[in-house]
């Protein structure tokens, strides 16, 4: 008989399936019989813990504060005092507040007692003498309270004498009550307790069997799991990790050396199957092997009309053949071609340097045109002795650039950004250098707004002829100073570039107006000049802004204006020469690893 791997994996988990039947079934009943336990368990545990025991404890708290009240309340009838006396205050404040409070909270739970034991009828009786006492409270003791006044009045002995008659025995009365009740409600908390207790242990029984019957039942499963898995693992794996060991070794390339003898079940049909792929993968690897030589006449033959494989490699092999002639006319061909193409590229290559080498020569002439506007280092020391330039280009050329002249008694310097920077920018400082030298040397302005205002028509007309949609748009930020060292007098204008004058050591900052060189048309708006008195010792400072715009530091941030005030205030010490090279420096430390992002310029001047 043929006892497939089918029949035998079914013959086990029926066996299984019936034993989780059995632990089922038994789990379900104990189960079920323990969760009516535990909801009774639970119900008396509740009603003991939210309603007998608060019940006894607020009735004991309601019976201290009407005790407390009482003693008050005859120290209030025989001790003479005044209104404000502490146990006039604390009785005042447990017959009006606390008492009432206490009242409330029993009302509360009263209505989840139960009647057994005439507990909420003797808790009406309470109420009422209570009412009573506190009605008495009121005639005989309260009444008492005008400060020393009310002892000394014949009606005291009257009110004394009627406390003593009436209000007594209602107290005692009610005490008596109290203490029945609340014994009532001990009884009633305390079997409430002791049903809970017996709950709780028939709950644990419950567990307890359900526990002994899942443990049976856990062996047994155990048991025929292990009898079911032994039977299967002898008659299954054995075969199964032959057809593993084998179909691992041909995912690493190697073939078995004989063939395995199979079983009457799926795993022997299986057993055949991986007998015939064996055989036939060795003729294909012979016949690969053989094709790989280039042997193209080797013969193969598929395994079958639908071995997709062989049919594929015979194909291969034809196609491999046909491949093989054409590869060969055309590396011949592709020789030709990149021997023809390298003699292209070297041609490109040589006329590319030669390019290169035009623009950077023209480029290092644009910066010789750029430095012969620049005033050389013996005219500026002859203008300011006690000053230095800061000039970093960010390119061979600079958009940025320094200018200085004088004109009768007064010495004049500028800082001047142009719109970028680069050759575009060396050329706007073009514009910028002739406009200022028209100004001044043809003009004979002194003034620095005037100055400003005739640079910018300057620089109008020169760029804004043609008023199209090629017209250039460019302009320039300035900060230009007028010093006469006679007068001790500074003025200043500026497009967006500000002043800064170290004084004591404090920076004074002046801001220049808010519209560029070249950014509107001329004879609307006008530059502002402004006029400072200068001491001894003031440094001026202009620049343009690429010093606080260079990204660096730890975090890659820019400088900001901040810390290059700072900086500046940190150098006072240095002569003005020694401060440059500090500033230089500084910014070169900041800068680290990071590109130069704009050009940068500061100029130094010190009054002396």
């Amino acid at each position: 008989m043929r006892f497939s791997v089918g029949k035998k994996i079914g013959l086990g988990f029926g066996i299984v399936l019936v034993l989780l039947l059995t632990v089922f079934v038994i789990t379900i009943f104990v189960v079920r019989d323990a969760k009516r336990t535990l909801k009774k368990s639970i119900e008396t545990n509740d009603k003991f813990l939210n309603i007998d025991q608060p019940s006894v404890f607020q009735l004991n708290i309601l019976k201290k504060d009407l005790t407390n009240a009482h003693m008050f309340m005859q120290q209030w009838m025989l001790q003479q005092s005044s209104k404000d006396a502490y146990f006039k205050v604390k009785a005042n404040e447990l017959i009006d507040s606390l008492i009432p409070e206490d009242t409330v909270r029993i009302n509360l739970l009263t209505k989840k007692w139960t009647n057994v034991d005439n507990s909420i009828s003797l808790y009406d009786e309470v109420k009422k003498e209570i009412d009573r006492l506190f009605i008495d409270y009121n005639t005989n003791v309260r009444v008492i309270n005008d400060g020393f006044k009310s002892y000394d009045d014949w009606q005291y002995l009257m009110l004394k004498s009627s406390f003593e008659i009436y209000t007594e025995p209602i107290f005692n009365a009610l005490m008596v009550k109290m203490d029945s009740l609340i014994s009532n409600k001990n009884v009633e908390a305390k079997t409430q307790q002791e049903q809970s207790n017996e709950s709780f242990i028939g709950t644990n029984a419950n567990f307890e069997r359900l526990s002994l019957g899942v443990l049976i039942a856990g062996i047994a499963l155990f048991l025929g799991t292990t009898v079911i898995a032994v039977f299967t693992t002898l008659s299954i794996t054995k075969p199964v990790q032959q057809l593993k060991k084998i179909l691992v070794n041909l995912g690493r390339g190697v073939f078995p050396k004989k063939n395995l003898d199979p079983s009457n079940d799926e795993i022997g049909e299986m057993t055949v199957a991986m007998n015939s792929l064996v055989k036939g993968l060795q003729k294909t690897t012979s016949f690969a092997q053989e094709v790989g030589q280039s042997n193209f006449n080797y013969p193969y033959k598929p395994l079958s009309s639908e071995d997709i494989l062989g049919h594929a490699l015979l194909k291969m092999k034809d196609s491999l053949a046909e491949t093989e002639r054409t590869l060969e006319l055309k590396v011949k061909e592709r020789t030709e071609e990149v021997v023809k193409q390298k003699d292209e590229i070297d041609l490109q290559k040589s006329k590319l340097e030669e390019l290169y080498k035009d623009v950077t020569d023209s480029i290092k002439y644009a910066k010789r045109l750029q430095d012969s506007i620049l005033p050389p280092k013996s005219y500026i020391e002859g203008l300011f002795p006690d000053s230095f330039v800061l000039f970093k280009p960010k390119d061979i050329v600079s958009g940025d650039f320094y200018w200085m002249n004088r004109i009768g008694s007064k010495h004049i310097f500028a800082a001047v950004d142009c719109t970028g920077h680069g050759v575009p920018g060396a050329f706007m400082s073009l514009v910028g250098a002739n406009g200022l030298n028209s100004a001044v040397k043809e003009h004979r302005l002194q003034n620095p707004g005037k100055i400003l205002d005739d640079l910018n028509n300057y620089a109008s007309e020169s760029l804004y002829k043609q008023q199209d949609e090629n017209a250039v748009r460019d302009g320039m930020d300035i900060a230009i100073c007028s010093i006469d060292h006679k007068k001790m007098l500074l003025e200043y204008s500026g497009a967006y570039n500000p002043l800064y004058i170290v004084r004591d050591n404090e920076i004074l900052i002046t801001k220049g107006d808010k519209f560029a060189i070249g950014s509107f048309n001329p004879y609307t708006k006008s530059y502002t000049t402004h006029k400072i008195t200068l001491l001894k010792g003031d440094v001026i400072y202009v620049f343009s802004d690429g010093y606080a715009d260079q990204f660096g530091g730890v975090n890659g941030k820019k400088f900001m204006y901040k810390q290059f005030r700072e900086t500046l205030l940190s150098i006072q010490a240095l002569k003005m020469e020694e401060q440059g090279l500090a500033l230089e420096k500084k910014i070169e430390d900041w800068k680290g690893s990071y590109e130069q992002v704009d050009d940068i310029l500061v100029i130094g001047v010190k009054i002396n």
